[in-house]
């Protein structure tokens, strides 16, 4: 047999598969290059990594800003550290790695996680870029990374029970606290934004010097507000102590917000309104007299004076020297009725309108009998909150006429209703300036910026009973004085006496000194026009100097 010939075939055979393998090469190839041609011709039109995973997982929430725009609450996409329990072999090996890789998870923590007996679990969220890539490194079977919407807070504390927080839901976070919660159905329209009234600068400063009082003054907290009279806008609203909206999805009792969920008894602030009530029917005039030189007894109590004057004094007087004697005597010739009306008209007997869900309902007397009315003339036995306050005393300035509250930005003029006379206002800010000048405000003056007010020291109501060692002590002013557009108030709770108060813990001596530090340092930032020399020329038109000494005992020849 010829073996050339049986090798024919073979040889034949080897050389088609040699044929079919060449082609099949260069055709993968060609494939290969065209394929390679696409994606560098296409490369500057395709999004980087983060920006393909941010428009396949689009945020789903719309920002809050301040009222000059600046970022309160904002979305990113986020990834969190996930878990498919049933496909990890090791739990205790696993835990292990992962909290190494990333310090801040315990292994105890991790471990728990892994344990659970589930077939998707969240180990950990909010990972940074580092910790994904330390995740992704490992390789770890049943582990993984799971796109999340982040709610970020670029000013954390400083705006927390403003801006409030959220909670994880099913299509995104879901507002559970204040602006978050109240805003809810908006923001859930990633294309539509809430721009609230404050200003974070304003925001800054007030809680700065509140939080410095607090501490200096071992209170339990405090709260401070800043009004635009005109407007109604709150430009800044503090409570301490507050919490980091970023990290903490739940707050005790003692984090609710003071400046509109509390409601107490606001001591000697209501001073004004009585006076301005009195003034405004024609019931009392700056010179009317009052017998403060001992104590009332009435319906089977007795009302005092905290340093009395033990004489007969002025309807100003009543207010600069802070008479409860003299502004009970002063309510009771008001009368409940016209009283009543007066505060309805202020809004301090009804629920404020603002935009949060933390506003508290004042306390108003089931029956306001006659001693009501007298201690109401005083600031007891009617609970408010200091948003009301601050509000009812912005409307006394702001010529008579009251605006609501809002914590959005106003772009057209608001609502407003006349309650006092202009000259009823004049008057007030008059003695408003006085109780700066010559009473307990001193120390809020400011040579820029004029300053008039009241104080208040209210004793908290304990187990039913006033307990004179727990204190509420209030500040409550409006500048420029002399041109009035801002209401400013501050509040410390249960806050301490110091050596350098010799033995007080009054009004006085811890918040007034706190609007005497914010108000200098917030009239610039607001762009109020520094006073001259003559900022105080207008009280003349009120009261000219030469009848002061019917109005002052220290006035007299």
């Amino acid at each position: 047999m010829n073996p050339h010939r049986s090798a024919s075939p073979a040889l034949a055979l080897a050389r088609t598969r040699l044929a079919f393998g060449v082609l099949a090469f260069f055709a993968s190839l060609a494939l290969l290059s065209i394929k390679l041609v696409d994606l560098g011709t296409l490369a500057e039109d395709r999004p980087p990594a983060a920006e393909m995973a941010s428009s396949e997982h689009p945020v789903k929430r719309g920002d809050i800003v301040d009222r000059n725009g600046r970022l309160l609450a904002t979305s990113v996409v986020s990834r969190a550290l996930v878990a498919w329990p049933p496909h990890i072999d090791d739990v205790e090996a696993a835990a292990v790695r992962l909290s190494g890789a990333m310090p801040w998870l315990s292994f105890e923590e991790a471990r728990q996680r892994l344990s659970l007996k589930r077939k998707f679990v969240f180990v950990a969220r909010r990972l940074t870029p580092q910790d994904q890539k330390a995740v992704l490194n490992l390789g770890l079977p049943g582990i993984g990374l799971d796109p999340e919407e982040l709610r970020i807070y670029p000013h954390g504390q400083l705006t927390a029970h403003v801006v409030g927080r959220t909670r994880p839901g099913d299509d995104g976070p879901i507002g559970n606290a204040g602006a978050e919660q109240r805003f809810n159905a908006i923001l859930s329209d990633p294309t539509q934004s809430v721009q609230l009234s404050i200003d974070i600068r304003v925001q800054h400063v007030l809680r700065e010097e509140l939080a410095r009082a607090v501490e200096h003054f071992s209170a339990i907290g405090g709260a401070g507000l800043v009004l635009d009279i005109r407007t109604g806008e709150v430009l800044a609203m503090v409570s301490l102590p507050d919490f980091d909206p970023n990290r903490q999805s739940k707050m005790d009792e003692s984090q609710a917000n003071r400046a509109s969920l509390l409601v107490a008894e606001m001591g000697s602030t209501f001073k004004l309104l009585t006076l301005a009530t009195a003034l405004d029917r024609g019931v009392s005039r700056l010179t009317s007299q009052y017998d403060a030189s001992a104590p009332i007894r009435a319906y089977g109590h007795t009302i005092g004076d905290y340093r009395g004057q033990n004489r007969v004094i002025s309807a100003a007087e009543v207010v600069v020297h802070s008479s409860n004697i003299g502004a009970a005597r002063m309510a009771e010739q008001i009368g409940a009725e016209t009283f009543k009306e007066v505060l309805d008209g202020l809004g301090l007997l009804s629920r404020p309108a603002l935009e949060l869900p933390e506003v508290g309902h004042p306390i108003v007397p089931r029956t306001w009998r006659p001693l009501t009315t007298m201690t109401v003339g005083f600031g007891h036995g009617l609970s408010v909150s200091p948003l009301q306050t601050a509000s009812a005393i912005g409307t006394l300035a702001n010529d008579g006429v009251a605006v609501p509250v809002t914590l959005l930005r106003r772009i057209a003029p608001p609502p407003a209703r006349r309650v006092f006379s202009s000259d009823t206002s004049g008057k007030i800010r008059w003695t408003m300036r006085q109780v700066v000048l010559r009473g307990s405000g001193s120390r809020a003056d400011s040579a820029a910026y004029p300053v008039g007010g009241k104080t208040g020291t209210a004793e908290k109501v304990v187990n039913g009973r006033y307990d004179p060692k727990k204190r509420l002590s209030s500040f409550v002013g409006v500048f420029p004085i002399n041109a009035p557009r801002y209401a400013i108030f501050v509040m410390l709770d249960e806050p301490k006496a110091r050596k350098e108060t010799h033995g007080f813990a009054t009004a006085a001596w811890n918040a007034v000194p706190v609007a005497g530090a914010v108000i200098p340092r917030i009239g610039s930032i607001l762009g109020v026009p520094a006073a001259g020399p003559d900022s105080d020329a207008w009280m003349q038109r009120i009261v000219p100097d030469h009848l002061l000494s019917r109005l002052f005992k220290d006035e007299e020849a």
